[in-house]
């Protein structure tokens, strides 16, 4: 017997109506998976915390979590403190990117738990979108949502709320519909060093990172500083 495909609700991410959030958390807290729009692409979340729809979205997108961790979405700058590890100019520069269309890389608190640190990787990507609709569900939930781009199992980015149900229909519990986004991602920034440097530029604007912090330099992919980073030792962010 084939299960049900995932119903499609239609929401204001500006303005998200309080019956939708309500549904949606209702997901959330219970354990399940849902796809909703950010203010880049399509995510797939679920709720810190919750093993079993953790291992969900690692099978829907053929994730290794060692190797490619899921994403925290967090409702703002203040619940940074709780999971991550950062400079004070660290926190200057994330403080003029969030919230936006910007991931940032980060080294975890102690108290976050493995499958997101493992071994000699001790980092995690945050993202603070600039969206009512995740700041209110990652507020009222309490804690952060878990998340990563809704992609197919070719590694197209699902654009619609229509191709995201072809495609992972029957694995979801919950698909909000907010329009099309095929835009660029974020823009991806580790943040684990002395350096500020660019792993993906996209939707954010780089140039918005010159110069913003005294001390922190950037560098790209392919122009590293000579020095070791824990960047050497951290996982490739889907986000």
């Amino acid at each position: 017997m084939t299960s049900p495909k995932a119903p499609i609700v239609e929401v204001s991410p500006s303005e998200p109506a309080e019956a939708v959030l309500q549904q949606a958390l209702g997901v959330l807290s219970a354990g399940g998976v849902i796809a909703f729009p950010t203010d880049t692409l399509y995510g797939l979340g679920c709720a810190y915390g919750q093993a079993q729809a953790i291992e969900r979205i690692q099978r829907m997108r053929g994730l290794d979590l060692a190797t490619r961790p899921l994403t925290f979405l967090l409702p703002d700058m203040g619940e940074l403190p709780r999971f991550t590890r950062m400079s004070e100019a660290a926190y200057r520069l994330v403080n003029r990117i969030f919230p936006g269309p910007y991931c940032a890389e980060l080294l975890a608190h102690p108290t976050v738990p493995s499958p997101f640190v493992q071994g000699d990787r001790r980092t995690i990507g945050v993202r603070i979108p600039q969206s009512a609709l995740c700041e209110e569900l990652t507020w009222r939930l309490g804690r952060p949502i878990l998340t990563a781009t809704a992609k197919s199992h070719d590694g197209d980015v699902l654009s619609t709320a229509a191709e995201i149900r072809q495609e992972y229909g029957t694995d979801l519990d919950l698909i909000l519909d907010g329009g099309t986004l095929n835009g660029p991602p974020s823009t991806v920034v580790s943040l684990v060093d002395d350096w500020v440097t660019v792993l993906r530029e996209g939707l954010g604007p780089v140039n918005r990172l010159v110069g913003a912090v005294n001390g922190i330099r950037v560098a790209s992919r392919t122009r590293r500083p000579p020095e070791s980073s824990v960047r050497a030792a951290s996982a490739l962010i889907d986000s």
